[in-house]
């Protein structure tokens, strides 16, 4: 049962759904109450103690269903019912029915595999099979490539080996021995749909514990793809990746944060604590040093062209909450409007997609976004904010609003543009981003999340801040 167990978690955990040691314990203990007898039961259990919002239990029943499926039965005819007859009538004894009596000169020395395939216990062997294939760790395949070997692993714990001297031994005996020759060439026949039947675990066995490669493999395409091309079905996938990578970030720059303020000793204060232990120090104290935290301010323009870059823009940010200074998001198209307030109200998803649909649709408007930030924002561009604008920098052969993007430029401590086009793109047709790039501290491209990725990890390294 903890085998079981364990190895459901693990497939949980491939397929991104997150369970922790205890909730794996509490996982268990229900089992001990329930068992395995009831299946609806079960998977209503496990449900409760290992899923926890809509999607996890969304996800958690189509594991389920893959981990605990009913035994694969190859030949869907009962015992009762004898296969049909594909030979001719002088070959009838070389196609027994599914159940072969095994009364006679061979009872008792046949394998335990070649007896259940003799009978036609389908149910049995598939159990069989499963059982070999955990005994050979079949969840430690990592490659498709690894079929083949793990294939031959199965078969050998199953006891291939000695199926095939019983096919050997029933062919070579007297015509009137009992089973005889007929049921050697069954199981002969048996023995290639057991073949077949191991095939088709292993690769059901892959997509179940091997599905953590084939995420790794399907992530890392979609880190190298550029954001507008993805389709509607990846969105869901890239929002995991993007909010797992913010987490992993946060993580690695809050360490060392905390690291630094471990590093000025407070003297006076050390000395003073001292004083109740004959002056030993037993207590180091350490400077409190109070920074100015200015916020970040982004700016993303969300017409049609540069919407999908927006949107992760903006979810990536808001995921770096814990170690970024206050974010104030700022989108436009033909307008300005501020979605902080809508952040700080909604998960980022939710709001993000409330933004796009609210403010998504009109055609770009940098005079209107330029100016309307530098009169929203004035005061605290004077403390030093760092202001990120996102867009491809053609305003419909619009006011470019240099003057404000430039005082931006000289108010803040720093401007980063980042834009979805290519440099060489840069200046041709409507685009003013060769006279934006003048005014600002630095200019990128950035269209795929894994440039996206490095942009924030730069960020962080070396704040403004």
């Amino acid at each position: 049962m903890e085998s079981a167990l364990t190895g459901f978690v693990r497939v949980l955990r491939n397929a991104e759904l997150r369970v922790s040691p205890a909730e794996t314990l509490d996982a268990a203990r229900a089992m001990e109450l329930v068992g395995y007898a009831d299946r609806d039961r079960l998977r209503e259990v496990l449900s409760a103690t290992l899923a926890k919002t809509v999607p996890e239990k969304a996800l958690f029943d189509e594991c389920f269903a893959r981990f605990f499926a009913p035994p694969i039965e190859k030949d869907s005819q009962t015992d009762s019912e004898p296969p049909p007859q594909t030979s001719s009538p002088g070959d009838a004894q070389a196609a027994p029915p599914s159940g072969v009596s095994l009364q006679g000169a061979f009872s008792g020395e046949l394998s335990a595999l070649s007896e259940m395939m003799l009978q036609g216990d389908n149910t049995s062997l598939a159990l069989a099979v499963d059982a070999a294939g955990r005994t050979v760790g079949i969840e430690r395949m990592q490659m498709f490539t690894q079929r083949g070997l793990y294939g031959r692993r199965v078969l050998e714990a199953l006891g291939w080996q000695q199926l095939q001297d019983d096919m050997l031994r029933l062919e070579q005996a007297p015509a009137e021995a009992e089973p005889g020759r007929a049921a050697g060439l069954a199981l002969k026949r048996a023995a290639d749909q057991l073949r077949e039947r191991v095939r088709d675990y292993i690769e059901q066995q892959y997509l179940l514990y091997a599905s953590g490669n084939a995420r790794a493999l399907r992530e890392s395409v979609l880190r190298e793809a550029r954001l507008s091309s993805l389709e509607r079905r990846d969105l869901e996938q890239m929002n995991r990746l993007v909010r797992r990578i913010a987490r992993r970030l946060a993580a690695r720059h809050a360490r060392r944060r905390r690291r630094a303020k471990k590093g000025l000793l407070d003297v006076p204060r050390t000395l003073r604590s001292g004083a109740a232990h004959d002056g030993l120090i037993f207590e180091p104290r350490w400077k409190q040093v109070r920074r100015d935290r200015p916020s970040l301010v982004v700016l993303c323009d969300v017409s049609g062209s540069v919407r999908a870059y927006a949107r992760f823009l903006l979810l990536f940010l808001y995921g770096l909450g814990d170690v970024l200074p206050r974010v104030r998001g700022f989108v436009f198209s033909s307008q300005l409007a501020e979605i902080t307030e809508l952040f700080g109200q909604n998960r980022p998803e939710v709001a993000i997609e409330l933004a796009l649909k609210q403010w998504g649709y009109g055609s770009t408007d940098y005079g209107v976004a330029l100016r309307g930030l530098l009169e929203s924002t004035g005061r605290e561009l004077d403390g030093g904010a760092t202001v990120v604008i996102l867009g491809d920098g053609r305003n419909n052969r619009g006011d470019p609003a240099m003057d404000a993007l430039r005082e931006i430029g000289q108010r803040a401590r720093r401007v980063v543009w980042l834009n979805p086009e290519s440099v060489s793109s840069w200046g041709t047709g409507d685009s003013e981003m060769l006279r934006y790039r003048s005014c600002v501290s630095e200019a990128r491209t950035v269209r795929t999340l894994a440039q996206l990725e490095r942009f924030a990890d730069e960020l962080l390294r070396n704040p403004s801040w």
